[in-house]
C-alpha cells in the first residue's frame, strides 16, 4: 500500500523544487541577454566603421570598359570573374576576395596599451625585414578555343607585377574551376614549374598571355579588386550578424 504524503509536507517540498529547476536557468538566461547586449554594441559600432570607411572606386567601372571585360560578381560568394573574347579565344580570369595585410591601425587605446603596441610593432617589423613581402593576390586564366581546347595559366600579382607559376592544358574547364588552386596538378600531369622552364620559353609564354590583356594593369586591378570584395563580404556579414542577434 502506498502511503500519502500529508498536504503540508507536499506544499513545503514544491517551492524546493522549483527553486532548484529554474533558479540555475534564470541566471544563465540572464548572462545571456547581458553578453547579447554588448556583442550587439560592439557588432554595431564596427559596422558603423566598415561602412564609413567604404568608399566605391568609381575607376572600377572605367578599368573595366577601358580593358574590355565583362565583371562578374557575385554577392554571395568569393569569386570574382572576368570575360571577354578575343578573336575565337574566350578569355577567362577568376579570382577571389582577400584580406589585407595585418597592418597597425592607430585608434584611441590607453597610453599604457600604445605603448606595448609599439614595442609589438617593433618586433613584427624587424620580423618582417627578414621575410619576403606576402601581400599578393592569386588568380587563374583560362584561354579557350572555340573548339574546345583549353590553356590554363596558374599567376600571382604583387604591387602590380603579375608572374606566371604554372602553365597546363586541361580538358574540363567547369571540373577544374572547382578544384581548390593549390592541388590543381597533384594528380595529373600540369607540366613543369614555370620557373624551371628554359628563360626564352618563359618570355614567349608571357608575351602570348600579354595578348590577351593579361598584364600588370590587369594585376593591379586584380590586387586592388580582392580587397575591396573582402571589405563588401565583411560587411554583408556584419549586417546579417545584427540582424540575428536583434530578431
Amino acid at each position: 500500500m502506498i502511503s500519502k504524503i500529508p498536504l503540508r509536507l507536499l506544499n513545503t517540498i514544491k517551492p524546493l523544487q522549483m527553486t532548484r529547476i529554474f533558479a540555475p536557468f534564470c541566471t544563465q538566461l540572464e548572462k545571456v541577454n547581458k553578453t547579447g547586449q554588448k556583442l550587439v554594441k560592439i557588432v554595431e559600432k564596427e559596422l558603423k566603421y566598415e561602412k564609413t570607411n567604404y568608399v566605391e572606386d568609381d575607376s572600377v567601372t572605367e578599368f573595366i570598359e577601358k580593358a574590355g571585360f565583362q565583371l562578374i560578381d557575385d554577392d554571395n560568394n568569393h569569386e570574382v570573374t572576368l570575360e571577354k573574347k578575343v578573336g575565337d579565344v574566350k578569355v577567362i580570369v577568376q579570382f577571389q576576395s582577400r584580406q589585407p595585410n595585418s597592418e597597425e591601425q592607430e585608434e584611441e587605446e590607453p597610453e599604457e596599451q600604445q605603448k606595448k603596441n609599439k614595442q609589438n610593432q617593433q618586433e613584427e617589423e624587424e620580423e618582417e625585414q627578414q621575410e619576403t613581402q606576402s601581400d599578393f593576390a592569386d588568380f587563374t586564366v583560362y584561354l579557350q578555343k572555340s573548339n574546345g581546347q583549353i590553356l590554363c595559366y596558374e599567376c600571382t600579382t604583387s604591387q602590380g607585377e603579375v608572374n606566371v607559376n604554372l602553365v597546363s592544358l586541361i580538358k574540363d574547364l567547369e571540373a577544374h574551376k572547382k578544384i581548390p588552386r593549390y592541388e590543381r596538378g597533384l594528380q595529373d600531369y600540369s607540366g613543369p614549374d614555370f620557373i624551371t622552364l628554359d628563360e626564352r620559353l618563359q618570355l614567349a609564354l608571357v608575351d602570348y598571355l600579354k595578348g590577351y590583356g593579361i598584364n600588370d594593369d590587369l594585376g593591379a586591378f586584380i590586387e586592388h579588386y580582392s580587397l575591396d570584395k573582402e571589405q563588401r563580404l565583411y560587411i554583408q556579414w556584419l549586417n546579417s550578424l545584427t540582424t540575428f542577434l536583434k530578431n
